[in-house]
């Protein structure tokens, strides 16, 4: 656009100086700025094909089978879920996406969870491209363009929401990585200052291959940035060979804008040769980093080995090692269970799930669960993510043209694939086109990130239970009490399966406990038994907070009654002109128990020798028949008053009392654990997701 000022700050100079953020009028890259730009043919001819087990002193694998064979392939035509065991249905592939350019702007307000990022790059220019699923049908509805002259090979974004955007470049003829910190402070999703670092000067990274984004334990946000370690085995004088890569941390400056120096290292050494490649990284939901190393068939991880969710040791154990020579991990990324996806490359290539099944922080087996893509064999250019509610995006064809027939490639147009997996266990659904680039003739598509966000809080023991106490008794918990049921939990480790036994469990007793039996219970039956109905989540609110357990439990029963029974409501349905036997009727009509001659008779007579009504009320909630019949009923309601917090709606409510009186007599521990994993329950304190209900057939 003419008339405007383009400008974009390079900092050169050492960590130790604090990032400035330089605002800038609009968003452009200036020609010639120390050349410092994605260097895409060096992407291009960074081939996984050409790399091999050659480099002098490389690194060798340490292979737990013979992976010289291929996989077995059963190609259908299109990208497709492989039906797994549990024999879910497949859905259709969706019809062609809008094309991008003719969508609407991303809307205010939408959090950075729900936008994906990617890059479109041409042989001169790059585009750094915004994405929103409005309708959740796993096609584009909305986009805006972060940054119109930027690119990258990948991106991450944090959860101040800062993006992080990575290439390779050349500077005065030395290949160079470099890392962009970009911001939007205005919330129009359009970058508005941004910085460059040279990870040459700073670590010796020939090449910026690959970024992930975390938070530590004291909040502290850091960046993990890797070299390619790309090297042609068929020409060891190619000009683009690299040493074996290099991975380093950044962490930010929490006082300053930049990073902190007393922090920020290397986790890996560039030439130490403990690597081949690091063409793709992925943090594990504890924040161990994961490293795609194609060429040894590996996926090495850097441990947190001192508590504090900063990766800062490699193992030298790999976390998985590949069965099969086309397997090798072009590209990684992980859900917020721990379910690892992968990807190699070819144009029937697979996608792999893997699986850490005794839970000792290392992958035992694989599942092919996506068959058919068509992965550009690049060292640079690919994509691979998965967002909060574990639907799996990925690049394919992503050079494009430039992936021609005489490299064994197809040609095929750069597009985004999306496939559902709303149960998170690795084994997604049929998928969508997502969206393709503006001109799949000359654009090529990388990188793909979404908002991070926070660990959620109710995945922690501790923070679980005294959600209990809050939402069942109203009250804060007692130390020893919290203490008790929090080791409850925290007795079974790091053990998923008996954590989520035990989590039921505790669950249960806070409804089953004499506590709220006393309390919330008791409010129910007065509704109950006075106007013949449930009451409204409004309703027990206001009145729960009347009656907590303590040293004042009775005081505070009886009070409440006598207050209940002086109502106007209460004394339009039963008029004070009433004679006794007409109010005990009455009341055992609406409550309905049926016939309860003697018990009808006796209140009565007691009502004439000076009972009161409350005291009346009082005795016909605590009728073991109506307590037994409203047991279930009152059951299923409060676990939509106690654990979502509104009214349940008439269809889950039949659903869960016809399961616990008829399909699966009592089965409480199916219905709390159905509740507890839900999306919704587990969204009323944070965005992230761990727990899906196919928890409650284990």
């Amino acid at each position: 656009m003419q008339g405007q000022i383009y400008f974009r700050a390079f900092l050169l100079s050492a960590l130790g100086l604090s990032l400035c953020l330089v605002t800038r009028n609009t968003i452009a890259q200036k020609p010639g700025d120390e050349g410092l730009k994605p260097d895409l043919h060096r992407a291009l001819v960074s081939r996984a094909g050409t790399t091999g087990i050659a480099r002098k002193q490389g690194h060798q694998p340490l292979r737990r089978e013979n992976s010289s064979q291929l996989r077995p392939r059963n190609f259908t035509g299109v990208p497709s879920r492989v039906p797994s065991a549990a024999g879910f249905s497949v859905l259709a592939l969706s019809a062609e996406p809008q094309h991008p350019e003719s969508l609407p702007l991303i809307a205010a307000g939408t959090p950075l969870s729900r936008v994906l990022h990617t890059a479109q790059l041409t042989s001169l220019s790059g585009t750094d491209e915004e994405y929103v699923d409005r309708n959740n049908d796993l096609v584009a509805d909305e986009r805006t363009t972060f940054d119109s002259a930027g690119g990258f090979f990948d991106v991450a974004l944090g959860q101040s929401g800062a993006r992080y955007g990575v290439f390779s470049g050349t500077v005065n003829n030395s290949p160079v990585g470099a890392l962009v910190v970009a911001v939007d402070t205005n919330g129009n999703y359009k970058s508005d200052a941004e910085s460059t670092y040279n990870l040459k000067q700073f670590f010796d990274l020939p090449s910026a291959a690959a970024v992930v984004t975390g938070v530590s334990t004291a909040g502290r946000e850091f960046v993990v940035v890797c070299s390619s370690g790309y090297y042609n085995s068929a020409n060891p004088n190619d000009p683009y060979n690299e040493p074996s890569p290099g991975v380093i941390l950044l962490v930010r400056d929490s006082s300053a804008t930049g990073f902190d120096d007393t922090r920020s290292r290397k986790l890996v050494t560039v030439g130490d040769n403990k690597l081949y490649n690091a063409n793709a990284l992925a943090l594990l939901p504890n924040n161990d980093l994961l490293i795609a190393d194609f060429a040894s068939d590996e996926l090495r991880i850097v441990r947190d080995t001192d508590g504090d969710a900063i990766p800062d040791t490699l193992d030298a154990t790999p976390y998985y090692s590949y069965r099969f020579s086309d397997d090798a991990p072009l590209e990684v990324a992980v859900n917020s269970r721990g379910v690892v996806f992968s990807h190699s490359s070819g144009n029937d290539t697979l996608m792999l799930a893997l699986f850490d099944d005794n839970h000792d922080g290392r992958a035992d087996r694989d599942e092919v669960v996506i068959e058919g893509l068509s992965i550009d064999n690049n060292l640079f250019l690919h994509g691979l993510t998965v967002d909060r509610i574990g639907n799996i995006y990925v690049i394919e064809d992503a050079s494009g043209a430039a992936d021609s027939s005489a490299q064994g490639g197809n040609g095929g147009a750069p597009r985004i694939d999306a496939f559902p997996d709303p149960n998170l266990t690795g084994f997604p659904y049929d998928g969508a086109i997502f969206a393709r680039t503006d001109d799949p003739g000359s654009q090529f598509l990388t990188g793909l990130s979404f908002g991070g966000v926070p660990a959620n809080p109710i995945n922690e023991s501790r923070f679980f239970v005294r959600r209990h106490y809050l939402d069942f008794l109203s009250r804060e918990p007692d130390d020893g009490g919290w203490n008790y049921w929090t080791n409850e939990i925290t007795l079974c480790g790091h053990d998923p399966v008996c954590i989520n036994s035990r989590r039921i469990g505790v669950s249960g007793s806070f409804f089953i406990e004499q506590e709220f039996q006393d309390t919330g219970s008791f409010i129910y039956r007065f509704f109950r038994a006075s106007y013949g109905r449930r009451p409204t989540f409004t309703e027990f609110v206001a009145e729960r907070a009347k009656v907590i357990g303590g040293s004042n439990l009775e005081t505070s029963k009886q009070t409440f009654a006598n207050d209940w029974v002086a109502r106007a409501a209460f004394q339009q349905v039963y008029p004070l002109t009433q004679t006794p036997s007409q109010f005990v009727n009455k009341l055992f009509d609406t409550a309905s128990l049926m016939p309860f001659a003697a018990q009808r008779q006796q209140l009565t007579t007691d009502m004439q020798g000076g009972k009161t009504r409350a005291q009346v009320l009082r005795e016909v909630i605590e009728i073991a028949e109506f307590k037994t019949r409203e047991y279930n009923p009152s059951f299923v309601t409060m676990e939509y008053f106690g654990y979502l917090k509104r009214d349940p709606e008439p269809d889950g409510y039949d659903f869960w009392l016809n399961v616990l009186n008829n399909r699966e007599p009592n089965n409480y521990r199916g219905m709390i654990c159905s509740f507890i994993t839900s999306r919704e329950y587990q969204e009323r304190f944070g965005l992230s997701l761990a727990r899906t209900n196919a928890d409650c057939g284990q």
